[in-house]
């Protein structure tokens, strides 16, 4: 039923094309970075590209970045009290999402820790961002082994288009308050940016009436530094610094994790280089440095002892990169690079003993863009690269593209790609320490890796069709693919201690600790003379099948209708825990409508609905929710300008809880946006 329209569309296709020049199916295409690393139309991508514009994080109304994603096909977006807000894509999320590379402005941002993104320590806000560009499958063809399950990347607005300055305001319900402000400036050879925000949001409240019992309000300041210096028309040098810090106040009604505060402290610099050497060729070096503290403790009383729980980390991670894309003539054109990334964490919670665990990874990659005959076009890509935790990988991917008509192609892809392990996945020794008067001892082991697993792999294929209708104002994206994942990495329950030859189930699970001499739990039961622990392994195959469809209409009297469904299934092979299999909704939908009125005025409603599924591990069961969102806005000066005053309704249809049905409560909000430039 998903797809049952398009035959129709596809024959639409060719008649329309006899009907219209080509110019007009081809006008206002947005070149896309991301499927490739080679600028291209989306007819050409290798690969499903979602591109969020400036107008639609505009009418979305959405205030953080994660939320946006909540457009794409696929993908689950939720927040949770205890961790940074989730993305993923068709299933197989936790707390600390790991399958899915994330860039800014190029830039890798995904923690090589325990994975995932710290999306509200960002050092940008929306109003900074141009667009969002989404490749929603496998990449690793061209961003290496964390390219698993798709490619995010963030592009900010380009300082040479924001001279002038920007106040934004924001209040409203649930603590929500929000001021930023942006100057810009340059001339002849040098443009510059600077934004700098303070915001305070309480996430979820403290319900435990309800049995939502994890409450967090955070605190955020932000500063975002981007200059761009042209000492001649063919070269660029590019530096964007970036800072953000701030505090979360974190409350439970619960003995097992009393309310405490986390300090967080992150610093990002990029500095890049171009030069233009011909017609679409160009050379570029970059270099990023990325900086990550969170201090985060508190203690606990068992009996006459008190034991303190510090969760403190570091994180930093340095990358050079070169790349060189080459124009041979009008049909041909590729991209080759090289790299290497040092990454560094320390932890005396969750890599206990082990100082400062260090890697460094290498990668080389290229592309290639043949268009070999008048319709037909192939792409072929590989990415070779050592990770500090696995073999030599080798990541290669084909597609071609048959162009139907001007403005609708066929694409049908495949390939294969690896995920490498975690720093935590592969040396977690996740441990709590406490003094009984006699020395340090070991109090409690909840992680324990023994051993790195192997990369997890997958082999993928795809068949899409984007397309084109200019008289109907209509864009369709759509596909189906398959994914067969092996090695899959996940958590297993292991034994930590055994104290007795007790016979229950309990003596079936390995043994996942060494003996340890200062081990002497503060939780004893004299019942089980085991502490269960838990280790990561390569526990099987998964196997995950489905489809998304994109409409994108625009009519000039109804507005700009945006609507995105996807349908997955997984299947999990006899080894794989078969929670796996519910880890991603059957269905899920979002609709963003937008029309511009009269008198300057312009209003969106969102609509989002997504099935039942279960996150993973940290998470729980996510019950299915409708969701509404409302935003109207008026112009405050002449056409063109940026200024209005907006009032936008979040959930406002009804309250519902995401990541875990038993703890975190999404309620409804409202806030009012003031903004005005100069």
């Amino acid at each position: 039923r998903l797809f049952l329209p398009l035959a129709l569309l596809a024959g639409a296709a060719w008649s329309e094309a006899r009907g219209a020049s080509e110019a007009e199916f081809l006008a206002d295409f947005p070149l896309v970075l991301t499927a490739s690393r080679i600028a291209q139309s989306p007819l050409d991508a290798p690969a499903p590209v979602t591109v969020i514009d400036w107008e639609t994080i505009q009418a979305s109304g959405f205030t953080e970045i994660h939320d946006l994603f909540r457009l794409v096909p696929g993908f689950q977006v939720a927040d949770w009290g205890k961790g940074s807000p989730v993305v993923t894509n068709h299933g197989l999320g936790d707390g600390f999402p790991r399958r899915m590379e994330v860039l800014l402005n190029g830039r890798s941002i995904l923690s090589p820790f325990r994975g995932g993104v710290d999306w509200q320590d960002l050092p940008i806000r929306v109003t900074d961002i141009e667009r969002i560009e989404v490749v929603r499958g496998p990449n690793q063809a061209v961003y290496g082994a964390n390219a698993f399950q798709g490619v995010i990347n963030i592009v900010t607005r380009e300082p040479s288009v924001d001279h002038g300055g920007e106040v934004l305001l924001r209040a409203g319900q649930t603590d929500i308050g929000e001021t930023y402000a942006r100057l810009g400036g340059g001339g002849a050879k040098m443009d510059w940016r600077l934004s700098a925000s303070s915001r305070q949001a309480t996430n979820f409240r403290d319900l435990a009436t309800t049995g939502h019992v994890w409450g967090e309000r955070i605190e955020r300041q932000t500063l975002s530094a981007l200059g761009s210096y042209h000492p001649d028309v063919d070269t660029e040098w590019r530096v964007h610094l970036g800072l953000a810090q701030g505090e979360d106040g974190l409350s439970a009604a619960t003995d097992s994790a009393p309310g405490h505060q986390r300090a967080i402290d992150s610093r990002y610099l990029q500095v890049a280089w171009r030069q233009a050497y011909g017609t679409g060729s160009e050379r570029s070096l970059q270099y990023y440095h990325f900086a990550r503290e969170e201090e985060q403790g508190y203690t606990l009383s068992v009996g006459a002892l008190t034991v303190p729980y510090d969760l403190s980390s570091r994180l930093r991670r340095d990358a050079l990169e070169f790349q060189n894309n080459h124009v041979w003539s009008d049909v041909l054109r590729g991209v080759w690079g090289l790299g290497v990334r040092h990454d560094q964490v320390s932890s005396p919670n969750y890599l206990y003993g082990l100082g400062t665990v260090k890697g460094t990874e290498w990668h080389a990659f290229g592309n290639l863009d043949w268009l070999f005959a008048p319709r037909w076009r192939l792409n072929a890509g590989a990415m070779l690269e050592r990770h500090y935790y696995s073999d030599t990988l080798f990541s290669p991917r084909l597609a071609v593209n048959f162009a139907m008509a001007p403005s609708h192609t066929l694409r049908v892809s495949a390939g294969k790609g690896y995920r490498a392990p975690t720093i935590f996945e592969a040396s977690s020794h996740e441990v709590v320490v406490y003094d009984d008067g006699s020395g340090t001892k070991i109090g409690n082991v909840e992680r324990w890796s023994d051993q790195a697993p192997d990369a997890e792999q997958v082999r993928f294929a795809e068949i899409g069709w984007f397309g084109r209708y200019a008289s109907l104002g209509l864009q369709v994206d759509t596909r189906l693919f398959i994914e067969k994942y092996d090695g899959y990495i996940d958590q297993e329950t292991c034994i930590a201690r055994d104290d007795s030859a007790g016979q229950d189930f309990w003596t079936n699970l390995p043994h996942c600790v060494p003996s340890l001499p200062n081990y002497v739990p503060v939780y004893t039961n004299p019942t089980k003379p085991y502490d269960k622990a838990f280790r990561y392994i390569n526990s099987g195959d998964l196997e995950v099948r489905g489809g998304d469809i994109t409409f994108d209409w625009r009519h000039r009297d109804y507005g700009r209708f945006l609507l995105s469904q996807a349908a997955t299934t997984i299947h999990a092979g006899p080894n794989t825990d078969r929670d796996a299999e519910d880890s991603a909704p059957l269905h899920s939908t979002s609709l963003l409508w937008s029309k511009g009125w009269a008198w300057g005025i312009q209003s969106s409603i969102g609509w989002y609905r997504v099935g039942r599924f279960l996150w993973l591990n940290d998470g729980d069961v996510q019950s299915a929710y409708r969701r509404w969102d409302l935003r109207v806005a008026k112009r405050l000066g002449k056409r063109g300008s940026g200024d209005e005053l907006a009032l936008t309704l979040q959930n406002f249809n009804d309250e519902h809880a995401e990541f875990d049905d038993r703890k975190y409560l999404v309620e409804r909000r409202a806030f009012v946006t003031l903004r005005l430039s100069w």
